[in-house]
């Protein structure tokens, strides 16, 4: 269960995870908000997630309670199973986001859109989005 293993895993891995990786967050403005749960902890109130939070130098990662859908302060959502956000934290892992990016092609990672679309562009999400593999604007822009 990841509740218990996402406890084990340090905010200070999560951290270097986003520190070792700066350039995928470009253009994101302060504020913006990314979640990752297991799709095994699911059950709010008791879920845990953990958020990577723009400010005005860095990504920063802390853990937050998930309240459910209507409830949520986030802006995007990963679920993904235990053994992919045990991987995803791991340091010896260079290309954490590009597994994530083959993770959510192949649907073994779920991405939910919480916010609107144009909410999103005004926040900088377009190429994390794009980074991704994820067709966010279309064809014609």
């Amino acid at each position: 269960m990841l509740r218990k293993q996402l406890g084990d895993l340090d905010l200070a891995g999560w951290q270097s995870v986003l520190d070792r990786h700066p350039m995928i967050f470009v253009g994101m403005q302060p504020g913006s908000r990314i979640g990752l749960m297991s799709k095994d902890d699911f059950d709010p109130p008791t879920a845990t997630m953990v958020v990577w939070e723009a400010t005005e130098t860095a990504m920063r990662a802390k853990y937050e309670p998930f309240p459910g859908f209507d409830q949520v302060k986030i802006d995007l959502l990963f679920i993904a199973d235990d053994a992919t956000i045990c991987r995803v934290h791991d340091g010896t892992n260079p290309t954490p986001f590009a597994e994530i990016k083959a993770k959510v092609r192949r649907r073994d990672i779920l991405l939910y859109v919480v916010k609107p679309r144009q909410q999103l562009l005004d926040w900088g999400y377009e190429e994390f989005l794009d980074s991704l593999g994820l067709v966010f604007m279309g064809a014609c822009r």
